[in-house]
């Protein structure tokens, strides 16, 4: 990101789209968003959502494949969050995990277990 966030001059309504798109998960994956329903919950009109959309497209901050698909760009969350990307960049870094030969052997079942699963219990007639 070539400007930090905070000198995009963002808008009330521009940061609460934002922080909207990121509570349902956009983040992570293309959602659905229905504009209507992020002016209700933002407490704003739909005029301004959809021009919060537009400059934050404009500002490549959302992505907007189609319509009414929207994803951040991960790039902006990673630059608001330096603790995630420092946890992200940390698992990226770390030796994968190996299984030993306990791990792969068939799991070992307790005796309660096991009594547990032999026990049929008797169920009560409802005359």
């Amino acid at each position: 990101m070539k400007s930090p966030v905070y000198t995009l001059n963002l808008s009330a309504a521009q940061r609460s789209v934002l922080e909207w798109l990121t509570a349902q998960g956009a983040v992570f994956e293309l959602i659905t968003a229905d504009v209507e329903e992020i002016a209700h919950d933002c407490g704003t009109s739909t005029s301004t959502v959809y021009d919060a959309l537009a400059r934050l497209e404009t500002l490549r901050l959302v992505e907007n494949p189609d319509p009414t698909r929207y994803r951040i760009n991960p790039r902006y969350f990673f630059a608001s969050n330096p603790e995630i990307r420092r946890l992200v960049a940390e698992a990226l870094e770390a030796p994968e995990v190996t299984p030993d030969a306990r791990a792969e052997a068939p799991r070992k079942v307790g005796n309660v277990d096991a009594r547990r699963r032999r026990t049929i219990k008797a169920v009560r007639d409802e005359e």
